[in-house]
């Protein structure tokens, strides 16, 4: 199996980006007693052998954003993940983590950026050996990493379960998929799209309001609006909340793009608000 190439970067102290050849973006914080993994990726290649032994020797725990199968892919690499009650159970996902869905997902990214990759799908992305398991991830959980703490807060609308992560020392809010450029809403949360806006604004909201006390930069799961190793724009976050307030009150701004997660390069329609644009999910 593939190992040493995986790309990583530490980009803040005790801070690492893993990129997982586009598909997605690994986090690892090191403190001084224990670490944390934020997601596992797709599962391409070896993650845990990078993490031990490239990055730290010290215990970890793996900490998962939601359920989506581009971060729970190398969950089944690992003896135990954490996740938030409402994204515990896979046997009923969209695109579930099946060694199909994998490869079919690690193709699409592949032909959507059009380059070569460091790696063989047939011999880079296996079967689980087990799935994992799993313990239950509360609001407001924090993990004491020795010197540095990293607090967990639920915060739905990309999925029902969708969690995001505040790191004490270096004042970064790792947004996982519950903030970015392009934000997929999923409409199912809640039960209807009116519920699913207002528990998304209530959540990014609540975050927001931390800004430049409990963090000061921003770091989403997908480095496509951003360089490897760099924090999303100040203004993305904002943003979002106008362009979901903005289609709660039904003054979006509604324009045709192409769908970067179609093979077939079909059209979706989306509210855009400055540099970011929101796509209903489900």
């Amino acid at each position: 199996m593939l190992t040493r190439a995986l790309p990583y970067y530490e980009f803040s102290e005790g801070v690492f980006e893993i990129d997982e050849f586009d598909c997605v973006s690994v986090f690892v914080i090191v403190g001084e007693k224990r670490a944390l993994v934020l997601d596992c990726g797709n599962g391409i290649g070896d993650l845990r052998w990078v993490i031990e032994n490239r990055i730290t020797d010290k215990p970890y725990d793996v900490v998962l954003t939601h359920n989506h199968a581009d971060h729970i892919g190398g969950a089944g690499f690992f003896d135990e993940v954490w996740i938030h009650e409402a994204d515990s159970d896979w046997s009923d996902l969209l695109v579930p983590p099946t060694l199909e869905g994998r490869k079919g997902y690690a193709e699409l990214i592949r032909g959507r950026e059009n380059k070569n990759y460091n790696y063989d799908p047939e011999r880079d992305i296996v079967d689980w050996q087990k799935e994992p398991a799993k313990k239950i991830l509360k609001d407001g959980q924090v993990f004491d990493l020795g010197g540095r703490t990293v607090t967990i807060y639920h915060c739905p609308g990309h999925t029902e379960g969708e969690c995001v992560a505040i790191d004490d020392k270096s004042k970064i809010l790792f947004s996982g998929d519950a903030c970015n450029r392009n934000f997929l809403l999923n409409q199912n949360v809640g039960g209807s799209k009116e519920e699913a806006l207002r528990l998304t604004l209530e959540g990014l909201e609540r975050i927001y309001a931390m800004k430049g006390t409990a963090f000061e930069t921003v770091y989403n799961a997908h480095h496509d609006f951003r360089g490897f190793g760099s924090p999303l724009g100040d203004d993305v976050l904002p943003n979002t909340i106008a362009c979901l307030k903005s289609m709660r009150d039904g003054t979006a701004k509604i324009i045709q793009v192409p769908d970067q997660l179609s093979a077939e390069g079909a059209m979706k329609e989306v509210a855009e608000y400055g540099n970011v644009q929101i796509t209903w999910l489900g």
